[in-house]
């Protein structure tokens, strides 16, 4: 039976593909050609996205081999673009270094990395996303398809932000926030709760407010000043401003408060609390080592049991020691930072003179030069030590007015020191204070509550149990 060679065609229901079936003529039949094709394609209106190449290569395979091709692609359409406009993408990446807090074996330590989106003055929050324009689509039939808009959140710079080019930068260090449709800069970072696992430790340049508390290892720094709500255990806590605590401050014996201004709290709890200013305590301070650079006060009932506390310009609070003779030490009129100093220019030219010695004894009759040039450097920095330490010995207690008062009870087994004089308590004093009589060289004690009565013991007198020598 003779028949020609004929196409069938099938058209997806978006009619964006156009597929066709080969089928070969028989007997005498007239074979498929291109011609027959591009016909068949124009009165079906297939007229985009045709590969014509492919299917006149089929043609030929279906004529030669005379097997039919069926469900061959003929035709595609081609989809729209969607339209999106320009937008600022946000960068919340961190500005610590988490390759600080690896350990060899290559695990993160949760509790020293941080998780807030906090930011560098001059890092790049955020680039511009360039717009994509849209273009419309086409089926195989030729009928265009309208294209659609991308909606996109359109956050705009806001405070404390600049834009550079296609990107903005932060003209602050501090935390990242978005709010009502723009992105800021805060300089104020506000916690509502733990400072854990859930934020990391805390590395933040501006000013903290604290609502939760701070679990045990995790530590803050504060480029500004600290506010707690609460109690704040501090593990390691940094502030260059001022600390205020609400409750109280607690440690666990080598827990650390260091700060630039002045720390306010009801109490203090078996922690290092150092500070540049001054320091006040409402309640308590309990086996604790309190420093500052200026006054040290206390509550109307404040008490001071075990530990070192040490003011420059002085300490005043109701109670001093305990029934128990708790060891407690009070240290006025002494510089700490120049203290400290000083036992590490100590040390460092303890460790060169041993250097020093050790080459001295070596050296031969006909040293070298380099052996020379050693032992003069050598010199040179034991020298330079020995210098910087006279100066910070005069400048650790020349504070001679500071003074030690007392509006209740002092019991025995506190040690008071004004600069290089100490005071040894032997019995239950009341109302008092303790002042350095600069002539002497000792600490006299005299009560708050007759200043004009009769003098005090005798300063010199070795039987006195109100005075010490140096």
């Amino acid at each position: 039976m003779d028949r020609d060679g004929f196409i069938e065609l099938s058209v997806s229901e978006d009619a964006m593909i156009a597929r066709l079936s080969f089928f070969p003529a028989q007997g005498e039949g007239r074979f498929l050609t291109a011609d027959y094709l591009e016909s068949f394609l124009e009165a079906q209106e297939i007229v985009h996205g045709v590969r014509m190449e492919d299917l006149t290569e089929t043609i030929f395979q279906v004529n030669t081999s005379g097997r039919a091709r069926e469900d061959v692609v003929a035709a595609e359409g081609t989809p729209p673009v969607a339209a999106r406009p320009a937008f600022y993408r946000v960068l919340y990446a961190s500005g610590n270094d988490d390759s600080r807090s690896r350990h060899h074996s290559d695990r993160v330590d949760h509790k020293r990395v941080s998780r807030l989106p906090v930011v560098r003055k001059g890092q790049i929050v955020a680039r511009l996303v360039p717009e994509i324009p849209g273009e419309p689509g086409w089926t195989v039939r030729g009928a265009e398809i309208p294209f659609s808009t991308v909606p996109v959140e359109s956050l705009q710079p806001g405070d404390n932000t600049r834009v550079k080019e296609d990107t903005v930068v932060a003209l602050i260090g501090g935390q990242l926030q978005v709010r009502e449709g723009k992105f800021h800069v805060e300089d104020h970072l506000e916690i509502t709760g733990d400072v854990g696992y859930a934020t990391g430790s805390i590395e933040f340049p501006g000013d903290i407010t604290l609502k939760g508390e701070v679990r045990d290892g995790f530590h803050i720094w504060a480029g500004g000043s600290i506010a707690a709500a609460g109690t704040v255990d501090v593990s390691e806590v940094y502030c260059r401003k001022d600390f205020i605590a609400n409750g109280g401050i607690v440690g666990r014996g080598r827990a650390l408060l260091r700060c630039g201004g002045r720390v306010r709290s009801r109490f203090v709890g078996n922690c290092h609390v150092e500070s540049k200013l001054s320091v006040f305590v409402k309640q308590y301070v309990y086996h604790s080592e309190v420093s500052c650079l200026d006054r040290f006060a206390m509550g109307n009932r404040g008490r001071i049991i075990g530990g070192t506390i040490t003011a420059v310009e002085g300490i005043r609070c109701y109670n001093l020691g305990n029934a128990a003779h708790a060891p407690t030490t009070i240290r006025v009129g002494i510089n700490f930072i120049a203290e400290r100093k000083l036992r590490r220019c100590q040390e460092k030219q303890q460790t060169v003179t041993g250097k020093l010695n050790k080459l001295t004894k070596a050296l031969p009759e006909n040293p070298s030069h380099r052996q020379l040039d050693i032992l003069h450097r050598l010199e040179e920095s034991r020298n330079t030590l020995i210098m910087e330490m006279g100066e910070l010995a005069g400048e650790i207690d020349r504070h001679e007015q500071a003074e030690v008062i007392v509006d209740g009870e002092v019991h025995p087994g506190v040690r008071i020191q004004i600069c290089r004089s100490t005071y040894l308590v032997e019995e239950v004093m009341k109302k008092t204070r303790f002042s350095l009589d600069k002539n002497l060289g000792l600490i006299k004690a005299e009560s708050l509550t007759d200043q004009t009565g009769p003098p005090p013991a005798d300063p010199v007198g070795e039987d006195s149990s109100r005075t010490r020598k140096r």
